[in-house]
């Protein structure tokens, strides 16, 4: 009985993760080199684009899920996949004192440094990231997660985890539900 209630829940998650809805709030911010960046307007254009966020709950955490992201990116650029057409931005999602802001982000811009264009990187320092989740409706839980967001905004699903064929699919099939229709 306890088996067959996780599979259900497993599988309502993964559904929920794929059905569109939510949007994300503006926010200002810095690209890693600095310059002035409105989440996610700015990353907004005329048709669907990927954003990597790490919303970590502890800095080890947002470290891992940088790492799995990076890994989404590059697997992503080499396959056969209509995916590699879309801008794929990074946006870390921290929380931090604003005194230190410029240290993070330098940081991050050096870890990114020969990987990802600077100006598909900005850090987006909030007072409270379980808000700035909950708000897009997406699940807070230390994962890296990968969001196809349409040009309006509108959040057409997310993947959550480590890269893998089944949730590059996944992406795909969200990509074809919402562009190709």
């Amino acid at each position: 009985m306890l088996k067959k209630l996780i599979y259900v829940v497993c599988i309502m998650l993964v559904t929920l993760g794929s059905l569109p809805g939510g949007s994300f709030q503006q926010y200002e911010a810095s690209t890693v080199a600095g310059d002035d960046f409105n989440f996610p307007t700015d990353a907004l254009d005329n048709k669907p684009v990927l954003f990597a966020l790490a919303m970590g709950t502890t800095r080890e955490s947002g470290e891992i899920q940088q790492k799995h992201l990076l890994r989404w990116d590059s697997e992503i650029k080499v396959r056969n996949t209509p995916l590699k057409t879309l801008a794929f931005y990074h946006f870390p999602i921290i929380e931090a004192p604003r005194f230190i802001h410029g240290v993070i982000r330098r940081g991050i811009g050096k870890s990114y440094k020969d990987i990802v264009l600077e100006e598909l990187a900005a850090v987006i320092f909030i007072k409270d990231t379980e808000t700035f989740a909950e708000q897009a409706g997406i699940p807070l839980d230390d994962q890296a997660t990968v969001v196809l967001v349409l040009p309006d905004n509108t959040i057409a699903g997310y993947v959550k985890g480590p890269f893998s064929l089944e949730s590059m699919g996944k992406l795909e099939q969200l990509y074809d539900r919402f562009i190709n229709r």
